[in-house]
C-alpha cells in the first residue's frame, strides 16, 4: 500500500488562485482538503499524512491528531512542513510518494529515489477518481515525475522510473 505524504499548505495554494497566508478562513481551507483526501483514500485504500506548518504556533514539538483516518502532521514552532518532509525522504521510508510543488523538496525526492507527484497532478488524480482510466499515459505521469539521465536498454524504462510507475498505479 502507497504512503502518499502531502505538504498541506503547499497543496492548498496551488489548487487556488490567492494566496494563504493571512487568510481567516484557512481552518476551514485545511479541512476542505482533508475531506477531498478522505473520499480519495476511501476509494483508493492508501495511506495520507498530510503536513502543515505550524502558523503562529507556540507549540514546541511537533502534533499529530487523526482526521477521518488520514494523519495530520503540523510542524514544530521552530520547524516548516518542508523539514519534516525532507527529513522522512532522507530516512527513506518505503512505499512513500512524496506530493509537493516546492522545488527544494523535489530534488530532495530526486537524490534519494523517491517517488513524487506536483500538488497539481494529484488534483488532477482526485478529479478522475471514478472515472474509468485505460491505463494510457502511466509513462508519461512517470517521465514527468522522474527526469533522470537513461542508460541501459532503450525499450525498457529506467528501474528507478519502474519503481516510481509501479507506486503510482497504486495510487
Amino acid at each position: 500500500m502507497a504512503h502518499i505524504v502531502i505538504d498541506g499548505y503547499n497543496f492548498i495554494n496551488r489548487s487556488r488562485s490567492g494566496s494563504i497566508h493571512g487568510d481567516p478562513n484557512l481552518d476551514m481551507l485545511r479541512r476542505s482538503l482533508l475531506d477531498k483526501l478522505f473520499r480519495y483514500k476511501k476509494e483508493k485504500g492508501a495511506k495520507i499524512t498530510v503536513v502543515f506548518d505550524a502558523y503562529n504556533s507556540v507549540s514546541l514539538g511537533r502534533q499529530r491528531e487523526g482526521y477521518k483516518g488520514i494523519d495530520v502532521v503540523y510542524s514544530s514552532q521552530n520547524e516548516t512542513a518542508d523539514d519534516v518532509i525532507i527529513s522522512w525522504i532522507r530516512e527513506k521510508r518505503a512505499g512513500m510518494v512524496i506530493v509537493s510543488s516546492d522545488r527544494a523538496i523535489i530534488d530532495e525526492a530526486k537524490t534519494h529515489g523517491v517517488p513524487f507527484l506536483t500538488s497539481l497532478r494529484l488534483a488532477e488524480m482526485m478529479a478522475e477518481t471514478g472515472a474509468h482510466t485505460s491505463g494510457q499515459g502511466k509513462e508519461e505521469d512517470a517521465e514527468e515525475i522522474y527526469q533522470g539521465k537513461k542508460k541501459g536498454n532503450p525499450r525498457k524504462l529506467p528501474k528507478k522510473l519502474r519503481r516510481v510507475t509501479k507506486a503510482i498505479d497504486k495510487l
